[in-house]
């Protein structure tokens, strides 16, 4: 989910970055990124004799944590710094990769790394090229990655993305590709208050406003959702207020609708955020306790 402040003409993409909401470590580590490469450079043009890092990166952490996001603005930002020459990024998956055919899978990755050039190429849900078994056309797309990775390693910015645990089998399935990795970023799950204050964003994206007791709500909300294990963060926010947008407008429609004010159509109250996500948390914590006692 995308929610990222969306005024693209405000700013660089660097401030853009640092006015997303929450993800602090990962903002400490890109800007230690960033400070790396650009002093690489630096040093470069003075002549002196410096080490040619490869641009890869893996961001790892739970949905909805804006990693596409940030990938995109550190293209971005590549960019703006001179390490990239523009600042696109070429977002792929495993159906963009991996060939239907023998045979097609090495040319097919090729290409995308040619699409890519002096770009970034990010592959999302990158642990989804492991299959069941050795020498499958999704090793033969790791293989070709890790050889064009080397090929491509001073004009062209990786970024692999994916569930922690997830991504460490996949860094683990070939020798060379962990090596090929200079930096790795987490993101972590938003608190409580960040996703509140998401939420705020997000409504006010739509014109709207949150009243203080539902938003007294909210935070109740995401305390109990943050537990889960399919927490969906940032995606999470987004769903609670379209839902609250829905049961708004029925239960405007059951009042005096001749006597509206913009206030009231305007303002999510405490009765619009649905119950269902407190309970549905509760009934998935009951079940967890009846079954490991």
């Amino acid at each position: 989910a995308t929610i990222a402040v969306q005024k693209k003409d405000e700013g660089s993409a660097y401030s853009r970055l640092m006015e997303l909401i929450g993800l602090e470590e990962a903002k400490k580590v890109i800007c230690q990124i960033k400070d790396y490469y650009t002093a690489q450079r630096i040093f470069k043009d003075r002549g002196f004799s410096v080490d040619h890092p490869a641009m890869s990166m893996v961001f790892t952490g739970n949905p909805g944590t804006c990693k596409t996001t940030v990938a995109r603005l550190v293209a971005e930002i590549f960019r703006d710094c001179g390490i990239l020459a523009n600042g696109k990024l070429i977002e792929c998956g495993r159906g963009d990769l991996v060939g239907r055919y023998v045979g097609w899978t090495a040319p097919t990755i090729q290409k995308k790394f040619k699409e890519a050039d002096g770009s970034g190429l990010f592959i999302d849900e990158a642990y989804s090229l492991i299959d069941d078994r050795n020498g499958s056309y999704g090793d033969e797309a790791i293989n070709t990655l890790v050889q064009e990775m080397e090929n491509h390693r001073d004009n062209v910015l990786v970024i692999f993305a994916g569930y922690p645990r997830e991504m460490e089998n996949f860094l683990d399935r070939n020798p060379g590709l962990r090596s090929r990795i200079a930096f790795h970023v987490h993101f972590d799950d938003y608190s409580a208050d960040e996703l509140c204050r998401i939420a705020a964003m997000i409504a006010k994206q739509k014109g709207l406003s949150i009243a203080e007791d539902a938003e007294e709500k909210l935070h109740c909300v995401f305390e109990r959702l943050r537990k889960q294990p399919d927490f969906g963060n940032g995606r999470a926010a987004r769903t609670i207020i379209e839902t609250a947008r829905m049961r708004m407008a029925t239960r405007l429609l059951k009042g005096d609708i001749s006597n509206l004010t913009e206030k009231q159509v305007t303002t999510i109250v405490q009765e619009d955020i649905d119950e269902q996500f407190c309970r549905r948390d509760q009934e998935r914590l009951q079940q967890r306790r009846v079954i490991g006692f």
